[in-house]
Formats: structure tokens, C-alpha cells, sequence
């Protein structure tokens, strides 16, 4: 029998059930479309973190105060150890790349009669854009002769400058940080928000001018960022950086730290790791549809034969051969399984899509329709109607004829 002829036959005896056969075919359906959807937006979270550490700048470490306080002692602070000349001296280990003292701040920004409460008032060294991927679009960034001299110059982020100039071109006026004046050299490409950091609404003044000049003044640093020559010498800095800092502070051997060094590269790793293993749980419980799917597949097909043994027993007594009658009923439960997978597939692809675009106002989720996940899905759809459509079609096949024509 040609495959044309069987798959017509397979086709109409569907078509005879309709409601049948879409209720059989709804676990594929329903198995498919959250295997695509589940592993689509898995892997939309994984690169969205990717990226925001790639935009946070690479091979890059953060050097943080250490805290003090716990049970008993009220709330946990961050301890004021951190200097600028701890910065001066860890630019001068091997392997450091750049470094960049940070003292942030937050408040409120004039110019004119507009305002903008900043998202963070930077206190950086010029380094700090290199460091971290900024790109100033306009203007330029302070230099190290405006660092020293604690210079009122600043560099805002676009959304800040679109805040305070609307319509304006942001470099060349001025802008008061906390009632003090400074003069806007540059302005930063966008970035994009970063959850509850946003890169682009921010100003970036010398350090040392944040640290003397602007309320409440300080002398000691929030964060050093510390950028490496490469991926390979996060560890061994780190390491130097820990020796440095217990000379510096004179921390004894049995002592806690009063500092913390975070590799964010570790924590990209450990964020990845944790997106997979979700990722893998979430597919194997949407996978789980498609064997309750293939279940339902190989139960209609049981009743199927058993409703059309007089059928199958006239087509042998014409002359039909076991691998025909086995073929038909193949291909029925390929049918049903490979129409669900591609319903499936596309409910898939469009729960995905619709979860993104709810969500895009806070997550700004860019999933993609993978090709390895449409050809593992329905490659599995494939053997769940394999293996669901072969008891049934074998059973079929072994039919005695004279015992099916007198079938009622």
C-alpha cells in the first residue's frame, strides 16, 4: 500500500472523531507548547543576566567595605575602611588593569527651574567609563588634572540630561548637585535599566570632589571598582588584592575581614548555572505532559482497534499483510502526535511571546524561538508517538481475520 494511500486512510478515520481526536491530541499540544515556552524564556532570563554583567563592564571586581553588627547589636553597617590611597595601592598590583575609587551618593538635581531626583550621584575617577562600558556620547569625561584638583565638572547619564534639558543640549550648562554648581562636560550613550539600577539616570563627578564638596562629606570610599588584564587573573588579583588589604589595615592572622572582594564573574557563573538548572526542571515537568499525552494516544488507539476489527478483518481477507495493517495505524498516532507538536509549537511560541510582552515594562525579556528546542520537542513528540502507536498497531496487525469478521 502506497504511504499516500495509507496516510488518506489515517487521515479520514481521524476526521470521522474530530472532537476525539483534538482531545487526544491536546496533551502533545499542551507538552510541546510548555517545553517551548519554558525553555524560550529560560533562556531569555540567562542572557538578560549575561548582559547586564557584560554592561556592568568584564573582568571587572568590586572591593567593598566590610560590615559590622548582628544579633543583638542592631541593624548591620557598612564599616568606613576603604581610601583612596587603598585605590593608589592596588593599581600598582600585577594583573590590575584600571582602577576606579566610588563614593555614591543620592539627591537632588536643579538646573533652572527643572529638577531630577537622580537615580545616584557618582563620585568616580575618569577610568571608572573604561571600566564599566560607558560611552560618552557628547563632550568628554574629567580628566585626572580635574580629579586632583577636586574640579566641579560633571558627566550625566541621557536619562538625567533629558530630565533637566529637555529639548537642550546638555553639555556646556550647568546643574546644581545639592545646592552646589557644576558645569556638564559630557553625557553618556544609554545603557538600558538594570532593574532597580538605572546606569542612564545618573551624574558622574570627580571622587574627590564628591568626597569634599558634597553633602555629607566624607573620606572614605563606598567601593573600589577593580578591572583586570584578563578573565584568567580575576582569581590570582583577588588573592593579591585580600594580601594588600590586611597589611593596609593591619588585620591579624584570625580576623575578620573588614572588606569584601565579589568577582562578578563568579556570580555570572553561579546566576547561569541556577537559570539551567531551572531551565532543565521546568522542561522535564512540561515533558511530563507528553507522556501522559502519549498515554492518551496509545488509549484511543487500543479503543480504535478494538472499534474497527471488523474493518481490519475485511482488509486482510482482500489481501492486506500484517505491515500494512501495521503502517495505517503508525501512521494515525504519527499524525496525531506530529499535528499536536506543531499546534503545540506555536501556542508555544506565543504564550512565550505573550508573557514577554506583559512583562517587558520590568524585565525587558527578548526570547527567541531556538531551533534545537523545536527539533528536540518534536523529535520527542515523534517518539512519544512511536512508542505510544506501537502496541496498538502491532495488536492490529496480529489480527486473526476469520476471528475479526465475525467481530460485532
Amino acid at each position: 500500500m502506497l504511504l499516500s494511500t495509507t496516510l488518506k486512510i489515517a487521515l479520514g478515520s481521524l476526521a470521522t472523531n474530530k472532537l476525539r481526536t483534538a482531545l487526544t491530541m491536546l496533551g502533545v499540544i499542551i507538552g510541546v507548547g510548555a517545553v517551548i515556552a519554558m525553555l524560550g524564556l529560560g533562556n531569555a532570563f540567562s542572557e538578560k543576566i549575561r548582559g547586564q554583567i557584560d554592561q556592568m563592564g568584564t573582568n571587572l571586581l568590586f572591593v567593598r567595605p566590610g560590615q559590622r553588627g548582628g544579633p543583638g547589636m542592631g541593624a548591620r553597617q557598612a564599616v568606613q575602611t576603604l581610601t583612596p590611597e587603598d585605590a593608589e595601592a592596588i593599581i600598582a598590583l600585577p594583573g590590575v588593569k584600571a582602577v576606579s575609587p566610588s563614593s555614591v551618593n543620592s539627591g537632588q538635581l536643579k538646573a533652572g527651574n527643572r529638577n531630577s531626583n537622580t537615580a545616584g550621584i557618582s563620585g568616580v575617577a575618569p577610568s571608572i567609563f573604561a571600566i564599566q562600558n560607558y560611552v560618552v556620547e557628547r563632550g568628554r569625561v574629567f580628566t585626572d588634572q580635574e580629579v586632583t584638583r577636586a574640579a566641579r565638572v560633571a558627566v550625566l547619564g541621557p536619562v538625567t540630561a533629558g530630565e533637566l534639558f529637555p529639548g537642550q543640549e546638555a553639555v556646556g550648562q550647568v546643574v546644581k548637585i545639592k545646592g552646589i554648581g557644576f558645569r556638564v562636560i559630557g553625557q553618556t550613550k544609554a545603557k538600558g535599566s538594570q532593574g532597580r539600577m538605572n546606569p542612564d539616570d545618573q551624574v558622574f563627578v570627580p571622587y574627590t570632589t564628591a568626597l569634599k564638596q558634597i553633602p555629607p562629606r566624607r573620606t572614605f570610599l563606598q567601593f573600589i571598582a577593580v578591572s583586570t588584564v584578563d578573565k584568567d587573573s580575576l582569581k590570582t588579583v583577588t588573592e593579591e588584592i585580600t594580601t594588600l588589604l590586611h597589611r593596609r589595615h593591619r588585620i591579624r592572622a584570625g580576623d575578620a575581614d573588614d572588606f569584601n572582594v565579589e568577582n562578578l564573574t563568579e556570580f555570572l557563573e553561579t546566576a547561569q548555572t541556577i537559570s539551567f538548572v531551572l531551565m532543565v526542571f521546568l522542561a522535564t515537568v512540561a515533558s511530563i505532559s507528553l507522556i501522559v499525552g502519549g498515554i492518551g494516544i496509545m488509549n484511543i488507539m487500543l479503543a480504535t482497534v478494538a472499534e474497527r476489527t471488523r474493518e481490519i478483518g475485511v482488509r486482510k481477507a482482500l489481501g492486506a499483510k500484517n505491515h500494512n495493517i501495521l503502517v495505517q495505524f503508525m501512521v494515525e498516532a504519527l499524525v496525531l502526535t506530529l499535528g499536536g507538536g506543531l499546534v503545540g509549537l506555536l501556542t508555544g511560541w506565543g504564550l512565550m511571546e505573550g508573557v514577554a510582552f506583559g512583562a517587558k515594562q520590568w524585565l525587558e525579556l527578548a526570547p527567541r524561538l531556538q531551533w534545537w528546542v523545536v527539533i528536540l520537542s518534536m523529535a520527542v513528540a515523534t517518539g512519544v508517538g512511536l512508542i505510544s502507536g506501537l502496541y496498538p498497531a502491532y495488536r492490529a496487525s496480529r489480527l486473526d481475520p476469520v476471528v475479526a469478521l465475525r467481530y460485532e
